[in-house]
């Protein structure tokens, strides 16, 4: 009985931890972008409550690099008088809710800010294929910031910084 006992106890040791970490619920959010503050990360007003979001699996220019004001304008456009769906599947450091964004004729906005070149698929937060496809589709046909000779990513220039 002390055997199992101890075994029970030692598992139970090294089991914890890997109870303890949960992921993020996923779960939904519908309303308005009140506020565009970049290519990728917007606000939006649910009810009385503003929550900012970071769109999930891409990176768009930051302020100052090409193309910045473009995807920062293509983001506004398309969240223009739209109901969106933000599936919010985790928050990164600065508490901002990370989430795949959808309009009410289902447009997959992350994906979309990609397919028009204002976008890069952030590979190191994003294993899909579909984004990492649009990239690959966007570069071919050297639409929006694939129309420059080396564009720096967004996580290089902020290296540089």
């Amino acid at each position: 009985m002390k055997k199992y006992m101890l075994r029970f106890v030692l598992l139970s040791f090294l089991l914890l931890p890997l109870l303890a970490y949960a992921p993020p619920p996923v779960y939904s959010l519908k309303g308005k972008a009140v506020r565009i503050i970049d290519g990728d990360t917007f606000d939006l007003l649910v009810g009385t409550t503003t929550h900012r979001i970071r769109l999930a699996g891409i990176d768009a220019p930051e302020k100052k690099q090409d193309f910045s004001n473009a995807s920062k304008d293509l983001l506004a456009a398309l969240c223009k008088d739209q109901l969106l769906t933000v599936v919010v599947t985790d928050v990164d450091r600065n508490k901002r809710k990370i989430g795949e964004v959808y309009t009410q004729q289902k447009l997959w906005i992350n994906k979309e800010l990609i397919s028009k070149g204002m976008a890069w698929h952030f590979k190191q937060y994003s294993s899909s294929k579909e984004l990492a496809e649009a990239e690959l589709l966007a570069r071919k046909q050297k639409i929006g910031l694939w129309s420059v000779k080396n564009p720096v990513a967004p996580w290089d220039w902020r290296k540089r910084r």
